[in-house]
């Protein structure tokens, strides 16, 4: 999927025909890591956010697909399923690519090698042949690297709530990823060419906006995903002692089994395993809903709505939280170093008195030589 992304990437940015290759580059990048984000993403903010939330009471048909109900989470909720495919997807993507950084290169050279030393099969290729059998650089330099590092930091701070062991499976890697690399530069590829650049371009726009992204993501997480609020709310609204007994009897609603429609109910006579289970009257789903014969039976009750309240105040108050302290740590550690601030400071003063001298200088020769062909006219 990835050489059909950039295929589209590039199709698409030629298509706007940018002025300068700068803007092609962060044009591209930019839909690159689109295309890339919901690729590595998309499957994980469907586990977090929507797998499971369209869902009512068991007899329930309107959320159901052609006659299919939605797929729901496990009875221990969403949480443990994130955790299990974070875990898998980032793991499995740094191991991947660590392979493929040192095996592909070194295939490549190795059949570069065989195929294209022609009549020199017995002698000894000079050292500038055998650099010039390595693999060439990428055209955009860089950016592989670039797009791999912004991945796995979208990997370590969108689901950091889920999965903490993330950044520590991060470190691991990078440690891994600069030998890798150095290997890579040094042995793989050959020599690349210098180039001077400003900054890291569209990049850290990117960053930024997965920083923003990061933090409303965890926020969701903890009210939506993990059972913390319920919790909460349950602890400090509907616990005699304030503790979290009874918090499963409590977070489970009663369904009466009769109420299945005939289409769904369960048929007994074809069950052969836990036949004792034949006679069951009521069963027990995760909700808050009055229970069977009650006048609003299946309806949401009131603690429904209580943890909803709070679920969205926590989600407000965490956001708020973490920008503000983002906001103060910008104001009090400066972008720039004070003594850096004070050399570049220098360095600029400096210019400017050399310009002033050089400048200063030259007025006083031309001033001098018109002097001078004065005065040989006079004479």
């Amino acid at each position: 999927m990835g050489k059909i992304y950039r295929v589209l990437a590039i199709w698409f940015t030629n298509l706007e025909c940018p002025r300068t290759f700068t803007e092609y580059e962060n044009s591209f990048t930019f839909k690159m890591f689109l295309f890339q984000f919901v690729n590595y993403y998309s499957s994980l903010v469907y586990v977090a956010f929507f797998k499971g939330r369209f869902y009512g009471y068991p007899a329930e048909m309107k959320y159901n697909i052609f006659n299919y109900r939605l797929e729901q989470c496990d009875p221990a909720g969403c949480m443990m399923e994130l955790v299990i495919q974070l875990a898998i997807i980032m793991v499995g993507k740094q191991v991947l690519n660590n392979f493929m950084e040192i095996a592909l290169p070194a295939l490549k050279n190795c059949l570069a090698r065989k195929f294209k030393r022609g009549d020199k099969e017995n002698c000894e290729l000079a050292r500038w042949e055998q650099d010039y059998l390595l693999q060439p650089n990428p055209l955009l330099g860089f950016f592989n690297e670039y797009l791999e590092m912004v991945i796995q930091y979208g990997f370590v701070t969108l689901f950091v709530a889920a999965f903490p062991l993330a950044p520590l499976f991060a470190l691991i890697n990078n440690v891994m990823e600069i030998r890798i690399d150095a290997y890579k530069y040094t042995v793989a590829y050959r020599r690349p060419f210098h180039a001077r650049a400003q900054d890291i371009g569209t990049w850290l726009p990117i960053l930024r906006g997965v920083s923003i992204l990061a933090v409303i993501f965890n926020a969701l997480v903890i009210a939506y995903t993990s059972d913390f609020v319920q919790r909460l709310v349950h602890v400090y609204g509907y616990s005699e002692n304030h503790s979290l007994d009874g918090y499963i009897n409590n977070s489970l609603s009663v369904f009466a089994t009769k109420d299945f429609p005939p289409d769904v109910a369960p048929d007994y006579n074809t069950i052969t395993v836990n036949t004792e289970l034949n006679a069951t009257e009521f069963c027990r789903y995760r909700g808050y809903r009055y229970p069977a014969g009650d006048p609003n039976q299946y309806n949401v009750t009131l603690q429904h709505w209580h943890v909803l309240a709070a679920q969205l105040a926590f989600v407000v108050i965490f956001e708020h939280v973490v920008f503000f302290i983002a906001w103060l740590i910008a104001i009090i550690i400066p972008d720039v170093p004070r003594k850096v601030h004070e050399q570049m400071v220098r360095e600029k003063k400096l210019a400017k008195e050399v310009l002033y001298t050089a400048e200063l200088k030259e007025r006083k020769q031309e001033r001098s030589n018109s002097e001078t062909q004065s005065e040989i006219k006079s004479f």
